[in-house]
């Protein structure tokens, strides 16, 4: 394989790892607000993390641009189909309202901005929580959304990687059972030789006498 795949693939997989760990991040840190608060998480909300723990160790093993990380192209795919329902998943949770939708400013922007603590649940409105933490939200279906397409991108490089360099691999390691087939041989000879010197040489040695 040449040097651009490899290239391509490190940074894709670079790319998969950092936008995991920022949903792992920012999702993480507002379960973590529901548990102090002792509130229940919505499974759209658990899933979107479960995916996003998958992702970061999936990037990791798949890291080195070596033959087996090219081989995994379907299970690229596979997680670009996890990462777009769990995008469209959270984008469901706010429709078209956004940081302005119910539960939004009912659910994240509450417990993100630790409302809980001065105002009861019941109590909380539109205009008391506003657009807080708004910017984490939208990293987060950013984030979703670029990690899911790098892993499409990683699944057609593995494509086409198989596709094009596998008489290249077959190749090199036809050569290299040749190679080690003729070492074999080589040092086989060497070894017959050298057992058959002392015998020469004592033949040698009584025609002599």
């Amino acid at each position: 394989m040449g040097a651009a795949s490899k290239t391509c693939s490190v940074i894709l997989r670079l790319s998969e790892l950092i936008s995991a760990a920022v949903v792992a991040g920012l999702v993480g840190r507002y379960l973590y607000f529901l548990s102090s608060a002792n509130a229940h998480a919505s499974s759209r909300i658990i899933y979107a993390e479960v995916i996003a723990g998958i992702g970061i160790l999936a990037s990791l093993i798949l890291l080195p641009p070596l033959k087996y990380s090219f081989y995994c192209f379907c299970l690229d795919f596979a997680l670009f189909v996890c990462w777009m329902v769990a995008f469209g998943l959270l984008c469901n949770l706010t429709v078209s309202g956004g940081c302005g939708s119910f539960w939004y400013w009912n659910s994240w922007g509450y417990y993100w901005g630790r409302y809980w603590h001065t105002i009861p649940h019941s109590s909380i409105t539109q205009s008391i929580v506003g657009r807080e933490a708004c910017s984490e939200w939208l990293a987060t279906l950013a984030f979703s959304f670029i990690g899911g397409w790098c892993w499409f991108f990683s699944g057609f490089l593995g494509i086409y990687v198989c596709t094009n360099y596998s008489g290249d691999w077959s190749s090199s390691s036809s050569v290299m059972g040749h190679v080690s087939s003729s070492t074999r041989i080589a040092h086989w000879r060497h070894k017959t030789d050298r057992e058959a010197a002392p015998n020469n040489e004592s033949t040698i040695t009584g025609s002599q006498v």
